[in-house]
């Protein structure tokens, strides 16, 4: 008896070794407001604190008042809103700029994605209960349960991929968007509503008693500094084509990049060096990963 449970006290310890030796942190809280949580692979809840890494696989769920950032190794980040749900399925990164693989699933909720190295060469996959978006060098929004009657996806800067079983379309104009249907049916690009996006940034945003965890708030001239050449698309709120929406959109993703950015400065992630080996056989996918 004595020896049985020697044994299974040596086959858990293994077990936790095994378990610590394959976490491995992806990234960072870049910001975080109340009740925002997260679950690393074979591991129990912890509540979310500014700077603590972030693992693969790792579940990130947010409360009605919670809200979360997080700065990816290539300088991405991806902004949990309010009541969401959000797993980091795969993240490869070997410091080289377009190198490596991204993905991640939105249960439920509102996330915003703003690309970095990976999704500046193949792309980063984000994954809804009915269909795979691909995000190549921009930001974009998306919003399972939206008054469109299925899942919102909007890109605000670069280009998006929506495909599923029933099909595919392409984002590329700022400020428009497609609905998926429960069943998958992927809507043609529209021209997306502002307060439907104004709705989705009041979810990512921290209110009046929330700064993110920071203890210094930027000024409108950190924020320009913050935003360096990094810029909207000057076609976006063009004199000669005046709108509203064209307006709004220059504003939110300007906001978008300044937050990203500030995040990412105050987190600085160096990559890893360049002439060391791609984790997991040369920048792939785990098996079983999102494609």
């Amino acid at each position: 008896m004595m020896r049985s449970a020697k044994l299974c006290l040596l086959v858990s310890g293994l077990a936790i070794a095994c378990a610590t030796a394959q976490a491995e942190t992806v990234g960072n809280v870049g910001a975080v407001n109340q009740t925002a949580r997260g679950t690393p692979p074979g591991q129990s809840v912890r509540k979310l604190s500014l700077g603590v890494g972030v693992e693969n696989r790792e579940r990130i769920e947010t409360s009605s008042e919670g809200s979360a950032q997080i700065v990816f190794r290539d300088t991405s980040t991806m902004t949990v809103g309010r009541n969401s749900n959000v797993t980091v399925d795969h993240f490869v990164y070997n410091g080289t700029p377009g190198g490596g693989s991204q993905g991640v699933s939105l249960a439920k909720g509102v996330l915003r994605f703003v690309g970095g190295g990976v999704s500046h060469g193949a792309g980063a996959n984000v994954r809804t209960p009915t269909a795979s978006i691909g995000v190549r060098g921009g930001t974009a929004l998306f919003w399972t349960k939206s008054p469109c009657g299925g899942q919102l996806v909007v890109i605000q800067y670069g280009e998006a991929i929506i495909s599923n079983s029933h099909g595919s379309a392409k984002l590329r104009r700022p400020g428009f968007g497609v609905c998926v249907s429960g069943n998958g049916d992927i809507s043609e690009p529209f021209l997306v509503p502002p307060e439907w996006i104004a709705q989705m940034e009041a979810a990512l945003s921290s209110d009046a008693t929330q700064h993110g965890g920071a203890v210094n708030l930027p000024n409108n001239p950190d924020a320009n500094q913050q935003l360096g050449q990094v810029r909207p698309p000057s076609d976006i709120g063009n004199p000669s084509t005046p709108s509203i929406l064209d307006d709004l959109n220059l504003i939110w993703t300007g906001n978008t990049f300044v937050e990203s950015q500030s995040s990412v400065n105050n987190l600085p992630l160096p990559p890893p060096p360049r002439n060391s080996p791609p984790p997991d056989g040369g920048g792939r996918p785990p098996s079983g990963a999102m494609k």
